[in-house]
């Protein structure tokens, strides 16, 4: 049997995360609520410590969630690509940031 990608899931609740550093493909995301409603961003990395807080990356991508609720988004084909190639002003990788409130799940391409 023959596989498109290897899909991994990696999870956070910190304000601040990188969480794969390297190219990369977004295929989904699960937001889930830790009470109240609350939010978060998916950008790529300023660094290699340091995700972006700039909206202009073509990576950026703010996540919402209404209190005890989850959103769920599986993205079509080849995701989004997290890699210096295609994310203006960034390195390649992935994180969260301006997180409030959730706990956030990126399911990746390692």
């Amino acid at each position: 049997m023959s596989y498109k990608s290897d899909v991994k899931p990696v999870s956070t609740s910190a304000t601040s995360a990188v969480l794969f550093t390297g190219p990369t493909r977004l295929r989904g995301f699960l937001i889930q609520s830790t009470g109240s409603s609350g939010s978060a961003v998916i950008n790529g990395l300023a660094n290699a410590t340091t995700v972006s807080v700039s909206t202009n990356t073509q990576v950026y991508i703010l996540g919402s969630v209404g209190a005890g609720q989850t959103s769920t988004l599986n993205l079509p084909e080849d995701g989004v690509l997290y890699s210096i190639n295609n994310a203006v002003g960034c390195v390649d990788g992935v994180g969260i940031v301006n997180n409030s409130g959730v706990i956030v799940t990126l399911y990746i391409d390692k």
